[in-house]
């Protein structure tokens, strides 16, 4: 007997009727807006395409060096810490060729030709002399580079790059603190 009262209700009441009607008005809304654009990053500035070619060159010559570390080295701490800065520089490094490509810049895959004979040099050395070749190096590195990365903090526009020059700051500090 409710069945029958309950469909004279929704029969007899304008409610197909108000339904009906309620759905033929939302032609009338407005469209949606479109969604803002995403933020694209700062554009490299000359500094900041000089910047990572500096970096790209002293991170090759790192790397090279922290490799030797591994087999070359007397002290087994100076060992594992070129095998940690080997896994960082090679990090880096890809931070930034993903960084230069997006850029479209080049970087140059071989350390110029000082760099380059200061490695072969460094590389020939074993134990004790190595140790100390190394450790100066790693030190001479951060004392060069230093300027450049508080530089590069202070002047880019480019959240990216200052970003990847906090990170290197940072790892170098802890190497030269670790070697002293």
């Amino acid at each position: 007997m409710l069945l029958p009262s309950y469909r004279k209700f929704w029969t007899r009441s304008g409610f197909i009727v108000t339904v009906c009607a309620l759905t033929a008005c939302t032609a009338g809304y407005p469209e949606t807006p479109p969604l803002p654009a995403l933020a694209k990053p700062a554009p490299f500035t000359p500094a900041d395409s000089a910047f990572l070619q500096k970096l790209n060159e002293a991170n090759m010559t790192l790397l090279a060096l922290a490799n030797s570390a591994k087999t070359n080295a007397g002290r087994s701490d100076i060992a594992l810490l070129g095998t940690t800065m080997a896994k960082d520089i090679t990090d880096t490094q890809a931070q930034l060729t993903k960084l230069a490509t997006a850029h479209a810049l080049t970087l140059t895959d071989k350390p110029d030709a000082k760099s380059q004979a200061f490695i072969s040099k460094t590389q020939r050395l074993h134990g004790t002399a190595f140790d100390k070749a190394y450790t100066r190096a790693v030190i001479r590195t951060h004392t060069l580079i230093q300027p450049i990365l508080s530089t590069e903090i202070i002047t880019s526009q480019n959240t990216d790059v200052v970003k990847l020059a906090k990170d290197t700051q940072t790892k170098l500090a802890d190497y030269k603190t670790h070697l002293q």
